[in-house]
C-alpha cells in the first residue's frame, strides 16, 4: 500500500486548483465585472456626487420602506402610490454649488418643485427609550413631546415656538391610534432635528425662503425658485451689452435689499451662492438654508472653545472668527457680515472669477465701493459690532451707487 506524502498532497492539490487559460479569463472577467458594479453602484448613490438614477433609487428605496412600515403624512400616497402624482425625479436644476445628498428634484402634476429628505445625522437624538425587561418602546405624550420640541429649539436656536407654529412644525397624525401616533411622532422628531426643515418653518411668513408644501415622514416638499438668470459659464468680466448690464445692477440691488431683511431678522450666511438666489411673485428668495443661521446658532458653533492655531482654524465657510492664541482655543464670534460676504463672493470676485458687477462697463467709483466692501479697513467702513464686517455707511454708498447707475441706463432705454 502508498502512502501518500505531504509532498504528494500539494502536488495533488495544486492539480485541482490549475485552471485553464479560458476558466482563468473567465474568473477575471467576473471580478473586473463585479468591481465595475460595485463602483457604479457607489457612485449613484455617492454623498459627493448626483445622478439621476442615484435620485430615483433613493426615491423607490424609501418608498418600499413605507409600504413596510409606514410614514405619516399626506403626500405619501402620492409620492408613493401609482397615480404619478409625483414624478420626474431628479438632481437639482441649477446644480448646488455645495452637493447636496438629500435634496431632488421633482414634479407634481406640472409644477416643479423640491424634495428634501431629513436624514439622521451623528448628532440625531432618539425620542423613545426601551425598558431592559420587556424591551418595550416607550414615547413621550403629545404634551410631553411639544415641550421637548420647544426646549430643544430654545436651546438650538434661541427661539420660541408661537402657538400657531406649533401644528406646522411638529406634523402630528393619527392621534387616536397608537401605533400609527408613534410612527408620527418619530417622523416628526426627524423633521424637527433637520435645520432646513426648521429654518423654513420658522421663518415661514418672513417670505425669505422656499415654502414647505407637504410631507411624507422625512421627506418634504418645498417651493422650487426661478433662479437668477446667470449663464454658469458666464465670465462676468467679459463684454456685455447694456441690456444685461442693467440685470446685472438690478439683480444686485435685490440682493443688498434680502441682506437687509436678514440683518432685521438678526440672520446670517455662511456660504452664498448665486445659483440659489430666486424670483418668484417679484419676491427675491434663497432656497438653501443648509449654511444660514440665526445669529445666536452661528456665534454658539463658531466659539465653542475648539483648538486652534490660527484663525482658519475657527471659521466656518465664509463666516469669519479669529483664534486666541495665548489660549489656542477659538472664543470668539462671527466677525464679518452678509454684506461682506456678498460683496466678496457674488458682487467683486476675484480675478479668475470676477463677479457679476466686474465687467468693462463697471465704473472707477464702483469698483472702488465694491473692493472696500469686500475688503473694508478704514474706521468708517468697518462696522461697529463686526471688525471685519461692512459698515452700515458704506452699503449706503454702495446701494445709492447702483440704484443711481440702473435709473440712468434704465433713462437711456426710455422712448
Amino acid at each position: 500500500m502508498h502512502l501518500l506524502t505531504k509532498n504528494d498532497c500539494l502536488k495533488g492539490l495544486a492539480r485541482k486548483l490549475r485552471f485553464s487559460q479560458r476558466k482563468r479569463c473567465y474568473l477575471v472577467s467576473l471580478a473586473v465585472a463585479a468591481l465595475v458594479v460595485y463602483f457604479v453602484y457607489k457612485n449613484i448613490t455617492s454623498s459627493f456626487h448626483c445622478y439621476d438614477s442615484g435620485v430615483e433609487w433613493k426615491i423607490n428605496k424609501f418608498c418600499k420602506r413605507y409600504k413596510n412600515v409606514g410614514s405619516s403624512g399626506y403626500m405619501c400616497s402620492d409620492l408613493c402610490g401609482n397615480s404619478n402624482v409625483y414624478w420626474d425625479f431628479r438632481c437639482p436644476d441649477p446644480p448646488l454649488e455645495l452637493h447636496h445628498p438629500n435634496r431632488f428634484q421633482t414634479k407634481k402634476l406640472d409644477t416643479t418643485l423640491n424634495i428634501i429628505q431629513a436624514v439622521p445625522n451623528e448628532n440625531y437624538e432618539k425620542l423613545f427609550w426601551v425598558d431592559s425587561y420587556y424591551r418595550k418602546e416607550h414615547y413621550p405624550t403629545e404634551t410631553e413631546y411639544e415641550n421637548i420640541v420647544k426646549r430643544y429649539i430654545s436651546n438650538k436656536y434661541n427661539m420660541d415656538i408661537p402657538f400657531d407654529k406649533m401644528r406646522t412644525l411638529l406634523r402630528l397624525g393619527h392621534k387616536h391610534r397608537e401605533l400609527f401616533f408613534h410612527q408620527s411622532m418619530r417622523d416628526s422628531w426627524n423633521l424637527v432635528q433637520n435645520h432646513e426643515y426648521v429654518m423654513l418653518n420658522m421663518y415661514d411668513e418672513k417670505d425669505l425662503f422656499p415654502y414647505i408644501a407637504e410631507n411624507c415622514g422625512e421627506m418634504f416638499v418645498t417651493e422650487y425658485l426661478n433662479a437668477v438668470e446667470f449663464a454658469e459659464d458666464q465670465r462676468y468680466g467679459s463684454h456685455i451689452d447694456l441690456d444685461r448690464w442693467r440685470y446685472h445692477i438690478k439683480i444686485a440691488v435685490l440682493i443688498l435689499d434680502y441682506v437687509a431683511e436678514l440683518e432685521q431678522h438678526e440672520l446670517q450666511m455662511c456660504h452664498v451662492d448665486l445659483r440659489r438666489f430666486g424670483i418668484n411673485n417679484n419676491r427675491l428668495k434663497y432656497d438653501d438654508v443648509r449654511y444660514l443661521f440665526p445669529e445666536y446658532t452661528i456665534n454658539r458653533k463658531i466659539s465653542s472653545g475648539t483648538q486652534c492655531a490660527s484663525d482658519d482654524d475657527c471659521r466656518f465657510m465664509f463666516c469669519q472668527s479669529e483664534c486666541n492664541r495665548e489660549k489656542q482655543r477659538c472664543e470668539s464670534t462671527v466677525l464679518n457680515n452678509n454684506v461682506q460676504i456678498v460683496c466678496e463672493k457674488i458682487f467683486l470676485g476675484s480675478s479668475g472669477y470676477p463677479g457679476i458687477l466686474i465687467t468693462h462697463k463697471t465704473p472707477d467709483r464702483l469698483k472702488e465701493l465694491l473692493e472696500r466692501c469686500a475688503r473694508p479697513v478704514t474706521d468708517r467702513d468697518v462696522a461697529r459690532a463686526r471688525p471685519r464686517g461692512t459698515s452700515e455707511e458704506l452699503k449706503k454708498l454702495l446701494y445709492n451707487e447702483l440704484t443711481n447707475i440702473y435709473e440712468k441706463l434704465a433713462a437711456i432705454n426710455a422712448p
